[in-house]
């Protein structure tokens, strides 16, 4: 496995489906929760996941459930469920903290 190799466009989080369903534009979202309109537009497109914490902060902003965020991992089967997880591993890789370099 190379860590240095950029993953796949991964597909993890359905807020750009759940924003229109509930009519709310990233800009609003945005407002209401203190970021930039380019962060929730990147968060939107999978391009970048905010973290859990944003996710649920998200989901009582406006009233939804926190698993409607997300596909269902028991969709996923056969040669795409590994496709999936070695993008996963590579993106956990990169994320990995080994302390190194510390003193």
């Amino acid at each position: 496995m190379n860590p240095k190799r950029k993953p796949a466009h991964l597909v993890m989080n359905r807020l750009a489906a759940v924003l229109k369903e509930e009519r709310v534009s990233n800009k609003d979202l945005a407002e209401a929760l203190g970021y930039e309109p380019a962060t929730v537009s990147k968060w939107a497109t999978n391009t970048i996941q905010p973290p859990l914490a944003t996710f649920f902060r998200i989901a009582l902003t406006i009233n939804r459930d926190l698993k409607d965020f997300f596909i269902s991992s028991k969709d996923i089967e056969g040669e795409e469920k590994k496709k999936m997880l070695k993008e996963l591993a590579v993106i956990a890789e990169k994320g990995k903290r080994t302390g190194k370099g510390k003193p």
